[in-house]
């Protein structure tokens, strides 16, 4: 996933009361672990909603998403929206920020 984000990414995570701010690294290493110790099993998540508006080297693309999986043996399914920058480096574009929030169930 570092090859098409900038070292520098920003992923926020916002719920109703709070939100998270993870780099990279604290991004992707709980989601490792729980896709890979069998804790979350059946992961799925897709679009269902897409808009991206590119202005010179900058972009923001708005997506809704589903997504579905068993975790910790039960049935979920979520639905919520999330926001991606995106800056062009040299002829490569790059993810430079996301923030997403889950709908309320």
């Amino acid at each position: 996933m570092s090859s098409i984000c900038i070292p520098e990414i920003m992923l926020v995570s916002k719920t109703e009361t709070a939100h998270a701010v993870y780099s990279l690294a604290s991004f992707i290493e709980p989601r490792q672990k729980i896709l890979t110790d069998g804790t979350l099993k059946e992961f799925e998540e897709h679009e269902t909603i897409e808009y991206t508006k590119i202005i010179g080297n900058i972009a923001q693309r708005y997506s809704a998403y589903q997504k579905s999986g068993i975790l910790e043996g039960k049935l979920f399914k979520q639905k919520g929206h999330k926001f991606l920058q995106f800056v062009k480096t040299n002829a490569e574009w790059k993810i430079s920020s996301a923030i997403w929030e889950d709908e309320k169930k």
